[in-house]
């Protein structure tokens, strides 16, 4: 298994879970053109710019929105299309870096997730990782806070107000 200091040939990535019924794969991979470069050179296989794809009809979808994007920037894009091969989650100490930094707020978590393999998968947490981080503002952290349940919706109240 690859780590951060040996990665041998691994590109850093992200998988995203996903409910098509609540979001479809064609809306996430717009996200994904949009929150990058897709022109953009290569630093290194470690940091180069990917999307993968586990199935024929994703495939289609990427491929569909290729073509307006080559128009627009009127070059080939330097993002790698590819099928999605065996993936490794980050070590641990990666793992929603910046709610990490909240020793207060992990006691809280450790007690809600006494497997650290759920607080990796904990859809709430990596919501508030985002907030924690800077992204999102107080309007959408408001309509959603919500949602993440009464514990952690006051964990967010915190998260949100130390951000």
């Amino acid at each position: 298994m690859p780590t951060y200091h040996a990665l041998g040939n691994h590109t850093e990535a992200l998988q995203v879970d996903f409910d098509p019924s609540q979001i479809s794969f064609k809306d996430i991979v717009n996200t994904f053109w949009r929150s990058h470069n897709p022109i953009g050179p290569a630093r290194s296989s470690q940091y180069k710019s990917a999307i993968w794809y586990a199935n024929q009809s994703q495939l289609d979808v990427i491929q569909s929105t290729v073509q307006p994007l080559i128009a627009k920037y009127e070059r080939e894009l330097t993002t790698e299309v590819q099928p999605l091969g065996i993936f490794y989650n980050a070590e641990d100490y990666h793992q929603k870096y910046s709610l990490q930094r909240f020793a207060n707020l992990m006691q809280t978590f450790n007690a809600m997730y006494p497997k650290f393999q759920d607080f990796i998968d904990s859809t709430a947490a990596a919501r508030l990782n985002g907030f924690a981080a800077g992204h999102g503002d107080k309007a959408l952290f408001e309509e959603e806070k919500q949602s993440y349940g009464h514990e952690l919706s006051e964990l967010a109240a915190i998260v949100s107000a130390t951000t």
